[in-house]
């Protein structure tokens, strides 16, 4: 098979892209995160699948490609209108993360639906994060559920994945959350830590030993969040009121 060359560069960013050249909808993802999510959504091909956040249908393209069916849960109501002809086998869930994902998990779990793969990549607040994850680990798996968590490199969304005693679930049997590493200062967010995915894995049979919490990066997100936005912000939190009174 011959290879255009050109065909391999991105001509924006002067980087390699013919490994998602099939993905045509821009998601807001780093290249190493891409290749990972593909790659996990190849090897798995779940039969269900759940993402939470969908904006404009980046992830949901590769999830809706590997999975039989697909439930797209997303606060913003044009999501079903603008994506909704294009993927079959998504069924959009329009309105809140924490009150649909219990019901949704409860409906799979009375009809013995095998949940094979979730992303949670909606409400980035602490409390918001650590909802989702609380919610979706709730079901009893039938099989290995692979769950992957973005920006797992942001502090506030860190903080809430760290919030979850993932000890107390016996079906969870790994938790890494630095599975891929995030990125500082992207484009139009200086000082700003984003990205990165957190990787839960559920099993049918109950754990037997204590769990560890990986953190394989840990010296690495300490070292850059003493100098990042995120710092200054947390120490000086009492004033954010006085700003955004500033502001109006």
């Amino acid at each position: 098979m011959i290879i255009d060359k050109q065909s391999l560069i991105n001509a924006d960013t002067n980087s390699p892209s013919f490994t998602e050249d099939e993905f045509a909808i821009d998601w807001s993802m780093t290249r190493n995160e891409r290749y990972c999510f593909i790659q996990l959504l190849q090897k798995i091909k779940p039969k269900i699948a759940i993402e939470i956040g969908t904006f404009n249908g980046g992830s949901l393209q590769v999830i809706s490609k590997y999975a039989e069916k697909v439930y797209a849960i997303d606060t913003d109501a044009s999501v079903k209108e603008r994506l909704g002809s294009k993927f079959k086998n998504v069924e959009f869930l329009i309105g809140d993360s924490k009150t649909i994902a219990p019901q949704l998990i409860q409906t799979l779990q009375e009809n013995n639906d095998p949940l094979e793969f979730v992303l949670i990549d909606g409400d980035h607040s602490t409390n918001g994060v650590y909802q989702d994850i609380k919610n979706i680990l709730n079901y009893k798996p039938k099989t290995s559920l692979h769950i992957i968590l973005h920006d797992s490199f942001n502090p506030t969304c860190r903080k809430g994945m760290k919030l979850y005693d993932y000890n107390k679930n016996e079906n969870v049997h790994y938790v890494e959350l630095d599975f891929i590493t995030g990125i500082f200062s992207p484009e139009g967010l200086k000082r700003q830590m984003w990205g990165g995915f957190a990787m839960i894995l559920m099993l049918a049979e109950k754990r037997s030993t204590p769990l560890k919490i990986n953190e394989s990066q840990k010296k690495l997100h300490n070292l850059i969040y003493l100098q990042s936005f995120h710092l200054v912000n947390n120490l000086f939190w009492f004033l954010k009121p006085l700003f955004n009174f500033l502001k109006k």
